[in-house]
């Protein structure tokens, strides 16, 4: 048989067995079956989050003030998001409250959370138990947390942190009076360092004992050896640790509600909490809806920013060939 016959006679047989009645193989039909049972997960999600974006999107374009029902619902396009940017004293400095809110809470449960992993990772009595207490803050839900840190640590008057100063003649500090977005700061970096603690924590363990017992043997002192083989290794850790906490810091709003109120001023307004107030304090939905949207497509960008700086950009040895 000549090479042109071979090669027509395997064309027809590689027709035949993408004919309708050829039976699939049972990887095939697996994989399908596998595909249908992400169907109502991904329903889930439609309904949950984007159909309610695609309305805060259509309410942004149309101006609706719940205190004015004769006005109606006009369409005004893009202007509630033009007003925010230009008009609007106020956006701005939200936004820059909002980023210091982000960044400084994110970094100090990033230096917390990785004191926390490397002390909990040895082997000491009483480990699993204080590895439980840890991770309590990140249980507790942010309302109570807030009332906690408001009434029993950071009052002037009755406060933990006040009396530990008087008792060694320091005055009283109103914290939430004289430090108000430091002191949100502080008390959203607490509730989100467990978190950093577990996913480190969960890295640290899966790093064999063999590489670290080599460096020891070679010598490397304790911050070499955590900067140079610890902390890349725990690169995707921390991509976790801060997609998840930039997206969630961002949302920040019970500690600010029952704390200062977004005062003293407007120093502790962030975004999240100016658009509530938009909501259902001026009752312009529209606008509010647009100030949702920002804040959505802020977190998105800031998001992929964080991994961004924490990816990993050593060139592919096989790319290069």
């Amino acid at each position: 048989m000549s090479q042109t016959d071979a090669a027509l006679s395997r064309g027809i047989q590689g027709l035949k067995g993408a004919s309708p009645g050829s039976t699939a193989s049972p990887k095939s039909v697996h994989r399908r079956k596998a595909i249908w049972l992400h169907v109502p997960s991904l329903i889930f999600m439609i309904i949950m989050t984007q159909i309610p974006f695609l309305l805060a999107v259509w309410f942004s374009l149309h101006s609706w003030n719940l205190l004015r029902p004769e006005e109606g619902f006009p369409f005004v396009g893009i202007a509630n998001y033009v007003n925010e940017f230009v008009a609007d004293p106020r956006f701005w400095p939200v936004i820059g409250h909002t980023i210091e809110l982000v960044f400084g809470a994110i970094i100090l449960a990033l230096v917390a959370g990785t004191i926390l992993a490397l002390l909990l990772n040895r082997p000491f009595l009483g480990k699993n138990l204080l590895r439980g207490l840890a991770t309590i803050p990140f249980l507790v839900t942010p309302s109570v947390m807030a009332l906690v840190w408001k009434n029993l640590i950071f009052s002037p008057t009755s406060g933990i942190l006040d009396w530990a100063f008087r008792s060694v003649g320091l005055p009283a500090v109103p914290w939430f009076s004289s430090f108000p977005l430091e002191s949100i700061i502080f008390i959203v970096a607490w509730e989100w360092t467990p978190f950093v603690m577990l996913v480190l924590l969960a890295g640290l363990q899966s790093i064999p004992d063999e590489v670290l017992e080599a460096a020891k043997v070679d010598g490397t002192n304790p911050f070499m050896l955590f900067w140079r083989i610890i902390f890349p290794l725990l690169r995707r850790p921390y991509e976790v640790a801060l997609l998840f906490g930039t997206i969630f810091i961002f949302q920040t709003f019970g500690e600010i509600y029952l704390t200062t109120g977004g005062g003293p001023g407007v120093s502790t307004n962030t975004l999240s909490y100016y658009t509530y107030q938009t909501a259902f304090t001026s009752w312009q939905i529209g606008q509010a809806a647009a100030l949702g949207v920002i804040g959505v497509v802020i977190a998105i960008l800031a998001a992929r920013g964080m991994l961004h700086f924490t990816a990993d950009h050593t060139p592919d040895p096989e790319e290069g060939s």
